[in-house]
Parts: C-alpha cells; sequence; structure tokens
C-alpha cells in the first residue's frame, strides 16, 4: 500500500471513532497516537524517536509540558500540541502556546492538531520564531491528494529538517499567490484592475466610466481565458497527435502492451505545466515504452525533452536531454523521490526546448 493509499484508508478510520471522545486524553490514545505512528512512522514506544509530556522549560514555569516531541539524533525536531477533538484549534489561545513551546527549542517543525485536523507551522518569516499561518494543514474528513504528497516529506523515511523547510517555504508562498487569485477571481480589488487598465490603456487617466467599466472587463477577461485554456486541455488530453512512424523507430511500440501509469501521467503533466511558459502546451506529447515514458516536442522522436524512469516508484529517474555548444545532444539520469522533485530541474527542460526552436529558426 502507498503513502496516499495508507492515509486515505486511516482517515476512513476516524469518523467511526468520534462519537466515543470526549477527552484530551481520549483524542491523543485513538486518534494522535495511532496517526504519529501509522502516518508519520515514529515509535510511540521508542524514547529515541517520541518524548511525551516533553519539559520545554518554558520561561520560568515548569509545570506545562508540550504533549510530543518527535525526536531525530536525540534533538526535537517536530513539537506536536494536542487539543480534545471538537475543540476550535485556530483559537489564538492554543496557537500562543504552542508558539511559546516552539521559540524553547531547536525545533523547526510544529503542529497543533484535535486529531482530525492537523495544523503544521514553521519558522519561515524569523528563525526560531513560529510563523502566524500554518503552511499546511490537514483535514482527515477532507483530504486532497495533493496535501497528502506534502505529508509524506514529514514521515520518518523521508524527513530532513532542509528540505522539510524548503517545502515549507514553497507551500506557503505558492498557497499564498493561489489564495490572493482566487481572492481577485471573486472580487478584483483597484490595484489588481489598474494593472490591466495601465498596460492597455497607458495614455488615459484611470478614473470615472472607464475606471468602472474596466471592473468589468478584468472579470469577463479572467474568466473567459481560464475557460478557453481549460478547453484546450481538455481537447489535448482527448484529441493526442497522431504519432508520425518515421519519427526515432526506437519509441515505436513493438506489440508488447504498455501502461501509461499515474506517475507518468502526473510527471507529464507536470512538464507540460512547466513548458508553458515556453511553447503551447499542445506540443509536448508522449511515447510510452515498457522501460520508460518519453516526452517529446511536437511529437517528434529526435526530439526528446526527458524519459520518465517510472516503472519502479522507489527508484525513480529522469533522464534529462541536453545539448552543448557543439550542437551534440547527451543525457543524464537523476534520482528524484516525489515527483514535485521535477520542478526543480525546469530550468533545463526549458533549455533543451529553446535550444530545439533555434534549430528550427535556423533552418
Amino acid at each position: 500500500m502507498d503513502f496516499i493509499d495508507r492515509v486515505k484508508a486511516f482517515a476512513a478510520s476516524v469518523p467511526q471513532k468520534l462519537d466515543s471522545i470526549k477527552t484530551e486524553e481520549a483524542t491523543k490514545n485513538f486518534l494522535i497516537m495511532p496517526f504519529i505512528q501509522q502516518i508519520l512512522g515514529y515509535n510511540p514506544f521508542d524514547p529515541n524517536e517520541l518524548i511525551p509530556e516533553y519539559d520545554a522549560n518554558v520561561g520560568a514555569s515548569k509545570k506545562f509540558k508540550l504533549d510530543y516531541a518527535i525526536l531525530q539524533d536525540g534533538q526535537p525536531v517536530i513539537l506536536v500540541e494536542c487539543k480534545c477533538y471538537g475543540i476550535d484549534i485556530n483559537h489564538d489561545r492554543h496557537y500562543t502556546q504552542l508558539f511559546s513551546y516552539f521559540a524553547s527549542t531547536d525545533a523547526r517543525i510544529g503542529v497543533l492538531t484535535d486529531g482530525v485536523v492537523y495544523h503544521f507551522f514553521a519558522d519561515l518569516d524569523r528563525n526560531n520564531r513560529m510563523d502566524k499561518k500554518p503552511f499546511l494543514v490537514i483535514d482527515l474528513l477532507n483530504l486532497n491528494e495533493s496535501v497528502i504528497k506534502e505529508l509524506s516529506k514529514l514521515t520518518k523515511s523521508a524527513f530532513d529538517v532542509s528540505n522539510a523547510i524548503s517545502s515549507a517555504s514553497e507551500l506557503k508562498y505558492v498557497g499564498g499567490i493561489k489564495a490572493l487569485l482566487r481572492q481577485q477571481l471573486k472580487a478584483p480589488n483597484d490595484e489588481f484592475t489598474k494593472y490591466f487598465f495601465r498596460e492597455l490603456c497607458p495614455e488615459n487617466a484611470y478614473t470615472g466610466r472607464l475606471k468602472q467599466d474596466f471592473l468589468g472587463y478584468t472579470l469577463r477577461g479572467i474568466k473567459e481565458f481560464i475557460t478557453e485554456e481549460m478547453k484546450n486541455l481538455l481537447d489535448d488530453a482527448v484529441n493526442p497527435p497522431k504519432v508520425d512512424p518515421k519519427d526515432d523507430l526506437e519509441d515505436l511500440h513493438t506489440g508488447e502492451k504498455t501502461e501509461f501509469t499515474e506517475d507518468e501521467r502526473d510527471g507529464f503533466y507536470i512538464l507540460r505545466g512547466i513548458l508553458s511558459s515556453v511553447v503551447k502546451p499542445s506540443r509536448i506529447t508522449y511515447r510510452d515504452t515498457q522501460n520508460y515514458c518519453n516526452i517529446l516536442l511536437d511529437n517528434n522522436g529526435s526530439r526528446q525533452i526527458v524519459r520518465l524512469h517510472f516503472n519502479n516508484p522507489k527508484n525513480r529517474k529522469l533522464e534529462i536531454y541536453s545539448i552543448d555548444i557543439n550542437g551534440d545532444k547527451s543525457s543524464e539520469k537523476v534520482s528524484i523521490v516525489e515527483l514535485d522533485e521535477i520542478y526543480k530541474h525546469a530550468d533545463q527542460f526549458k533549455a533543451i526546448v529553446d535550444a530545439y526552436e533555434q534549430r528550427t529558426l535556423a533552418k
């Protein structure tokens, strides 16, 4: 069972427990401890991995102790503050309590939870000072697969402080951008509308009727743009380009059945997204073989961008193509754990596509 399926199975078992949980201790025993053990992968019976009632030495008083500290090499790396199921963990009082514990240790990740909703915090804005907003929220009654993938980076087998903080930073700011865009799509503010006005009407004053009209133009333009882009993506998915049998015979099927796996599909669409700033998404295509999935420009086998070696989920590799100053093409294999790591190589993908485009222009 992979991590996503494991989280889904765990979440499915939660609702039947909730009616019987009335205290914080029950919340810990029946919800939070199983989550730490079964999902995050830490052994609750090993004091080298998990310490309950951790003394964080908050100020001069030691009577308040943190519920759990998850350890790595003997040092706390994740702090967990628990509340009884049903309590509103968004209340400032609970945040302040975890904030105090956080500041008194060297841990970089803090968790506030009622056993169903988990708020993950970091110190992205200021070192050793827990951020006000969580970088990740997991709701076991309302799961999102993309969120589950981010949670996997905090498991015992994958946890690395530097990588966790880097991922947290990306999640925080990408999430913030999405929230701002969502807000502007509902009700564009003056500055957002003014940006389009200045680009399109640099000689006019942003006042009166023209200002009011541009609010409507902005809303309509954004909605139509999104509709058109979605239609293009659906058209590309339903009607993929036909394969030219003259292109790269190595990639043609040999009668053996191949399966376009979920990992390959996700990787393909990530690459389309990355390269959409360089070429039309429909120009990025794939050919699946027994051993790898070839990502191509214009469905041309001689225009390879990257091969996805994803047959073994525990040993995923990207074979990235490049062209040197002499025009010679070569490839390099790099290992990845999570599909999100594809984004780290965005510049290389764009460079090879740009090189193919330059060759076309030179002909």
